[in-house]
């Protein structure tokens, strides 16, 4: 599949484009006016300072889907300044992990984010590990099954296969949905002030991550 601006059919939205590079202004607009995206990156590693940003996918109710491919080498001034845009919320899942590499990469300070893996920390919090993962909240809250074999393919791929951009995106496809639902359980039992606090903390958190203090208030 090549990486150029293409549309495709997919189960977890109407259509996909693969974006190579960036998006485009007009799309960083189209999102902009949306007010909020879901968004994911696929890595070649787990370490934010050595392993390389592959992909970035984005979903929006209003516009789609989009994978933006060949991300390991340049800084894309489009999603970087959409991640600085503090108009725009921006729905990660484990966004420690995302925000990082993005940190890492480009040199990105994020704004308005969102983390559904904290919000369901917040209201489970004698959980094991596994219940806070995407792939369990998606099956216990709509039935959805992620199939999560392709996570150490290569993403750095400017060519990524249909299976690839399926994977992609069916992790930021419901994503609003399960961020709208865990916010609302939260309002519900009092924990969405806690909850803003800890979103609010992610770039300090972030930034001492990288500076090699992953935890700064372990005993």
């Amino acid at each position: 599949m090549p990486a150029s601006n293409s549309t495709h059919s997919v189960n977890a939205a109407d259509y996909v484009q693969i974006l190579p590079g960036d998006i485009t202004p007009e799309i960083r607009r189209e999102i902009e006016a949306a007010g909020r995206v879901a968004w994911d990156i696929e890595t070649n590693g787990l370490d934010p300072k050595t392993a390389r940003i592959g992909t970035c996918q984005l979903f929006t109710s209003e516009g789609g889907a989009f994978v933006v491919t060949g991300l390991a080498s340049e800084t894309p001034p489009n999603l970087s300044c959409l991640l600085a845009n503090a108009s725009v919320l921006k729905v990660f899942h484990h966004a420690p992990f995302d925000l990082s590499f993005m940190a890492a990469s480009w040199g990105a300070s994020a704004k308005n984010v969102a983390c559904t893996k904290i919000a369901a920390k917040l209201l489970n919090p004698g959980a094991r590990a596994e219940d806070y993962s995407l792939k369990h909240l998606m099956m216990s809250n709509f039935d959805l099954a992620l199939d999560k074999s392709l996570r150490f393919t290569d993403w750095l791929s400017p060519d990524l296969t249909r299976q690839q951009v399926e994977y992609a995106i069916m992790d930021v496809a419901k994503l609003l949905d399960l961020y709208d639902l865990l916010r609302r359980k939260l309002e519900g039992r009092q924990l969405l002030g806690l909850y803003e606090r800890c979103c609010a903390f992610l770039s300090t958190h972030v930034e001492a991550r990288l500076h090699g203090v992953a935890d700064p208030f372990r005993y």
